[in-house]
């Protein structure tokens, strides 16, 4: 039963192949603005017929496209969800490696646990790109042999592996263990100030007892990224009000409402019971 509702796609009238010839043409193409999303909501029969034909085609870019189709149909209603991942799957396959990477973001969207086993088979892949889609293919299962391959994937040679696989490891799941709480704590080395903040988020989520100095660390040369503000919110912990206080005399906040919003989250959240009360007393 189709529950979902856009006003922006439920009146559009476009063929879906047509929808689906334009996305083709530009598949490849960073500028272009090509969506698939009008197919994606209606994910009707035509929908997904025209994804499995997309996908039997002896082109590899026609593959991805197939891919790209049946990964979303539907939205959250999931539809076509058991003959989806069975097409994706088989593309896990496909001797063209981006066909591998987008088949692999699809299983990612579909989130079937069925295809665990496959993706682990392109974890050493030597394309990094396909390794990328098998992280997010896996992020998102509380599947053991899923975490233990994000585990790995979270020291890949590869910037953006690293980066989403610290991001799937440490928040798009709950799992909590020592192997987790390590390779987060290992990522906190990165260069990178996106993937140490990735990581400090996933410590914060486990109320991790090493966070506050490791933030704390971070901070050090008032190099402050958005993602260690949203792990100090999560902390709730006054240890760290006055130093998130100073950054707002510190830091120029007028050109980042996100930042500065994101900043006054944590330190409500972080703000000791004395000053709360306080506070409260004044009102």
């Amino acid at each position: 039963m189709k529950t979902r509702h856009d006003e922006r796609y439920k009146d559009d009238a476009t063929p879906s192949r047509e929808v689906a010839q334009k996305y083709r043409e530009a598949i490849r193409d960073d500028e272009r603005d090509v969506s698939l999303a009008l197919l994606h909501y209606r994910g009707g029969d035509d929908e997904f017929l025209l994804g499995k034909e997309y996908s039997l085609s002896n082109d590899a870019g026609d593959r991805a496209t197939g891919a790209d189709i049946l990964a979303q149909l539907g939205w959250g209603d999931q539809a076509f969800q058991d003959e989806s991942v069975a097409i994706l799957t088989e593309l896990l396959d496909d001797p063209d490696s981006y066909v591998i990477y987008r088949a692999a973001v699809g299983l990612g969207h579909r989130g079937a646990t069925s295809a665990i086993p496959s993706l682990l088979k392109h974890t050493e892949h030597p394309d990094s790109l396909v390794r990328f889609g098998v992280v997010f293919g896996l992020s998102g299962h509380e599947d053991d042999r899923a975490i233990s391959a994000l585990i790995r994937l979270t020291r890949d040679e590869d910037h953006d592996v690293r980066n989403w696989a610290v991001f799937g490891l440490g928040s798009q799941n709950d799992a909590d263990s020592p192997e987790i709480r390590e390779a987060l704590r290992q990522a906190l080395t990165d260069p990178d100030h996106e993937i140490r903040g990735e990581a400090l988020v996933g410590l914060a989520k486990r109320r991790d007892s090493t966070i506050i100095p490791e933030l704390l660390y971070e901070w050090r040369d008032n190099e402050v990224s958005i993602l260690s503000i949203e792990a100090a919110e999560k902390t709730r912990d006054s240890r760290l009000y006055h130093r998130l206080k100073s950054f707002t005399e510190i830091l120029t906040l007028d050109d980042d409402p996100r930042f500065a919003a994101q900043l006054a989250d944590a330190i409500e959240a972080c703000k000791p019971e004395a000053e709360q009360a306080v506070h409260g007393n004044t009102h």
